[in-house]
């Protein structure tokens, strides 16, 4: 038990170093590598969007799947709490919309668990509320609008850590499997898959060094074409 016990600290430590790096970037470059890569359409939709301007997301996703449901039974509600406690830190849950009705899908108590319990963001296609709790929690938090309708009765978990679709917006939707890597700042959201986590940062890591030289050649005056011309990027 103790050996399997530092193994698994020592896989949370490094995927806790990968997320510290993917912080240190921005949407775009990570949109352009991915794009360079073959991969343009892993965009989650415009409409997802941080509850406030300087929350970033960067993690594996823990995926949950919901379903319409017009049942009160508490044994719902215990199902969504049982959930929790397969989180494994730095896990960002993911919640797909999983009903047309606006209610809210996410809120400070599910966020406070959660945290409890290794996630360190959240991405839900559909509504949150409790939002200024939220905020003040600095728990990040992307989500497609905010209100304060319970979702209880009227949403229920149907499955976690299985495929879902999130909203996209170069495409209807985007795949997120268990495992993918969610990065999220004020530009908007992308997925990367898992397979390309360190491909995709590694590459990100290499162009933004060439961007912070040509940043600054820019901002002097020099003539712009010769520093692209000096600084082509990928």
């Amino acid at each position: 038990m103790a050996d399997t016990e530092t193994i698994i600290l020592s896989r949370e430590a490094v995927t806790e170093a990968i997320c510290e790096r993917y912080r240190e970037l921005y949407g775009g470059l990570i949109y352009d590598v991915l794009e360079h890569f073959g991969y343009p359409n892993q965009v989650i939709s415009h409409q997802i969007a941080p509850l406030e301007a300087g929350m970033k997301l960067a993690g594996p996703a823990f995926t949950v799947k919901g379903t319409m449901s017009c049942q009160r039974d508490e044994k719902i509600r215990y199902k969504r709490l049982a959930m929790i406690k397969e989180m494994r830190r730095p896990c960002v849950e993911v919640r797909d919309c999983g009903t047309p009705f606006p209610v809210a899908l996410y809120g400070e108590l599910s966020a406070s668990s959660a945290r409890a319990h290794g996630a360190v963001g959240a991405l839900i296609d559909g509504g949150v509320r409790d939002c200024s709790h939220l905020v003040s929690m600095g728990y990040p938090v992307f989500s497609r609008y905010r209100n304060p309708v319970e979702a209880f009765g009227r949403w229920a978990l149907l499955e976690y850590q299985v495929p879902i679709l999130i909203s996209g917006e170069l495409t209807a939707a985007v795949q997120v499997n268990p495992g993918d890597f969610i990065f999220g700042d004020y530009d908007g959201v992308l997925v990367i898959p898992a397979a390309l986590t360190m491909k995709v940062l590694e590459e990100c890591e290499r162009v933004k060094g060439i961007e912070d030289v040509a940043r600054e050649e820019f901002a002097t005056g020099e003539d712009p074409v010769e520093v692209f011309e000096r600084h082509k990027r990928l």
